[in-house]
């Protein structure tokens, strides 16, 4: 073999070497991210991902949408960006990593990665582990000495909100009244109690 040709079959394996050594990093790093169908303001794609996946799992579609055909993860990821404190938004990924952890202890998976009966069966037992949380009205806490909610309850009341003030939901399944609305001074009644008992 002459020099010029060891030279190229040379850079040849080189190439294919780094060029592998490239590829598979490629790979890992996709793996490494959830793909979503839309761009978190705050949580990482695969928080964002388990976040969307917690609340599927409270809400799933069923006759009326679901949590994530409702778009409950991305108001779930701006009320985080948007109502906590550096502090609040600080526990709340430290908590979801722990949500995650203590999931893949258990299961041997990340929550996304489990089937929907195990998903439901971890939020169950976390739903009957975890303490009631204190009363609160409009942000003021009512029970000062009531345990502060758990990781669970804050994305469970989050998504609760999230479904229950989407327009879809306010206009097509619960009873829409706009305040004010119309006075109807004298308005015939079809069997049902006075409005003003």
């Amino acid at each position: 073999m002459n020099r010029r040709e060891y030279i190229k079959n040379t850079a040849l394996a080189l190439g294919l070497g780094v060029s592998g050594v490239a590829f598979s990093e490629i790979f890992i790093a996709c793996a490494k991210d959830a793909k979503l169908s839309w761009k978190p303001v705050f949580l990482s794609a695969n928080q964002a991902a388990t976040i969307a996946e917690i609340a599927e799992t409270i809400l799933p579609k069923t006759k009326t949408p679901g949590a994530k055909e409702l778009g409950v993860p991305q108001f779930i990821d701006k009320m985080v960006n948007d109502t906590m404190d550096a502090a609040g938004k600080e526990k709340f990924t430290k908590d979801l990593e722990a949500f995650d952890e203590v999931c893949k202890d258990k299961y041997g998976k990340n929550f996304v990665e489990l089937e929907p009966a195990k998903r439901e069966a971890y939020l169950l037992e976390l739903e009957k582990d975890n303490p009631r949380s204190g009363m609160n009205l409009w942000g003021i806490n009512l029970e000062p000495d009531a345990p502060k909610p758990t990781f669970y309850k804050t994305v469970k009341s989050l998504t609760l909100f999230g479904f229950y003030t989407s327009e879809s939901i306010g206009k097509n399944v619960l009873v829409y009244d706009p305040v004010p609305g119309e006075y109807i001074a004298c308005m015939p009644l079809n069997g049902q109690n006075a409005w003003n008992e």
